[in-house]
Parts: structure tokens; sequence; C-alpha cells
């Protein structure tokens, strides 16, 4: 049986688990994320031996997926995690002695999701959570262009709008995603514009755009109009990709567009 070790590797915690050759789930294990590059590796390697000795079988290759851009098996971007400029892909074969493959997280989702698509089909897969993300695949293979191919969050929708962290003003990320509508959320309570916003925030919970959308479902005018112009901001966002790539499909995901979500 082909077996392969795939890893989630976040800044909280670093999830391996093992596949079989029909994609099956078969074990998985999970440890906390230590600070240093090096404790990480050493984590890592630590479950692929780990999960091995679960199923009493050898690991044949390690696939991972990672925050941040990544470029023939470089971390070029993880700052979250202090992997920035690591080749993480040489470091894990040279710790293993296994062939590994890198990619964002984001794109691992997408050809998990998308990989069974129709013969030379183009579909596109956009995330909306904390941040925004997104990946292409085509003909069942993952288009990654030099690393970063879909990192949709980062189209510049409004040249006027807010700066974001790429340096850029306007980008998508910066107008509908779960990082902006928390902060919206909390001005909407601070200012007495959304009535079940201030009456929630006087619990002392902190406030998320979770709770934007339940405003927004309960009937509260300023939670929908916020959300509105979120979508606005989604859907030309939408509208750009399929411009650009003209795909039979878009597949949405993400915390923020579960069943029912007011934003969907």
């Amino acid at each position: 049986m082909t077996v392969v070790a795939a890893f989630d590797w976040g800044g909280t915690w670093l999830r391996g688990a093992l596949v079989d050759e029909k994609g099956e789930l078969v074990v998985q294990l999970r440890e906390r994320c230590p600070e240093k590059p090096d404790e990480q590796l050493a984590v890592v390697a630590g479950l692929v031996a780990r999960l091995g000795e679960e199923l009493k079988t050898t690991v044949d290759a390690v696939g991972v997926g990672i925050a941040g851009i990544v470029r023939h098996g470089r971390v070029l971007s993880g700052s979250n995690l202090g992997l920035k400029g690591v080749d993480l892909r040489a470091e894990l074969e040279r710790r293993l002695s296994l062939p590994v493959r890198v990619v964002n997280d984001t794109q691992a989702v997408a050809l998990a999701e998308l990989s069974m698509a129709g013969s030379g089909e183009t579909a596109v897969f956009l995330s909306v959570g904390t941040g925004i993300g997104g990946a292409v695949v085509h003909d069942g293979r993952l288009f990654t262009g030099r690393g970063a191919a879909g990192d949709f969050g980062h189209m510049q929708l409004a040249v006027d709008g807010p700066r974001c962290v790429c340096g850029a003003r306007g980008c998508l990320e910066q107008l509908a995603s779960g990082r902006v509508l928390n902060k919206v959320a909390a001005e909407l309570a601070e200012s007495g514009r959304s009535g079940f916003l201030e009456r929630r925030a006087r619990s002392g919970q902190g406030l998320h755009a979770g709770d934007l959308d339940e405003a927004a479902r309960h009937g509260d005018e300023a939670a929908a109009e916020a959300l509105g112009q979120a979508s606005a901001a989604l859907v030309a966002g939408l509208r750009c990709v399929a411009a650009a790539y003209d795909p039979d499909r878009i597949v949405l995901g993400g915390g923020l567009l579960g069943e029912g979500s007011y934003l969907l």
C-alpha cells in the first residue's frame, strides 16, 4: 500500500495524517507548533515516524500545506512561522530521505477539492476566512505560476481604498476578510450604530465577524449594510477571477462562507 504523510503546517498546530492511494484518511496526529524553525522541522520529522508506527507501515512521500507563498519548495513568505526564505522541501528531504512536496495551504485545499474535476476543466477555489486566499486547478493539476497564482486576496479593487499589508491599497482582503469584518463589528458597537452589537459588546466578549453575521440575520440594518458592502467587493473580485480565467466552476470556502451565512 502506498502511503503519504500529509501536513497542515499552521501557526498554532502541526497536524499530520496518513493518506492511502485511494485518498482515504487512515490516521492523524497533531502537536503544538514551536516557535523556532528547527524545532518545527524536528516535530514534523517526529510525526512522520509516529504516523508510520501507528499504522505499522513505511511512509512513501510527504506533502505539506503551509500558510505562505511557496516557490519550488522554498517558503518565500511565512513570517507567522518564522520560515521566510527557508527551503522547506530540501530541509525535509534531507531529514526524512523521502520525496516532499510543499505548497500554500489554500492551494492544498484546492487540489484536494478539485483534483477530480472533469478532464480539461479549469476550476478556481476562493477561501474567505481571517484572510482571503485561493488557487487555480486545470485538468486536475495545480497551477501555481511562480508560486503565488490564485492569491486573490491581493487583487486591487479600490485604488484609493485602505492600505494593505502588501503595500497596495484597496485589496480584496482589506474589503471583505474576517480580519476586517472583526474591526467593523467592533466599530459598529462602539459608535452605537448597531444596537445588536452594542448589546453583545456589553457582555464583555470580544466581537468578531460571526457576531456581525448574526446581527445581520436578526435584521440589524447597520450590520446588513456592512456585509452588503463586503459582498459587493467579493462579487467584484469573483468577476475579476472569471475575466482572468474563464473557469468552468468557482468553488467557495472558508469560515465566512459557511452554509447559511449572510455574506454568502
